[in-house]
């Protein structure tokens, strides 16, 4: 199961994932998320991944997807948490509220 809460805050979507992302919960995270991402036009997107449980090579898939979405349209996408080893090398944040210091709206 995957839960997903977002919150919208000075131009910035900031989205918590809960649960799972693999092949049972990506349309989850493809229609709550990547969707809602495209039909807004939201270009700066914060993924905070500190509550994944797990995540399998097709959640890292889709995460790769989203952010190579946002660098088509000059967004920019940034990654927060994640104790998950295969994450670890997408990170760029070191906590969700540094995206202040690093986006100028």
């Amino acid at each position: 199961m995957l839960k997903v809460l977002m919150e919208f805050r000075k131009g910035i979507l900031f989205v918590r994932l809960f649960g799972k992302l693999d092949e049972t919960t990506k349309d989850t995270f493809d229609t709550e998320v990547k969707e809602v991402i495209i039909q807004s036009g939201i270009r700066y997107v914060v993924l905070n991944v500190c509550n994944l449980q797990s995540v399998s090579s097709e959640g890292i898939k889709e995460i790769k997807h989203l952010r190579r979405i946002l660098k088509k349209t000059d967004g920019e996408f940034f990654l927060f948490g994640g104790e998950i080893k295969e994450l670890k090398s997408l990170v760029n944040l070191e906590n969700e509220l540094k995206v202040f210091e690093r986006v100028v709206i």
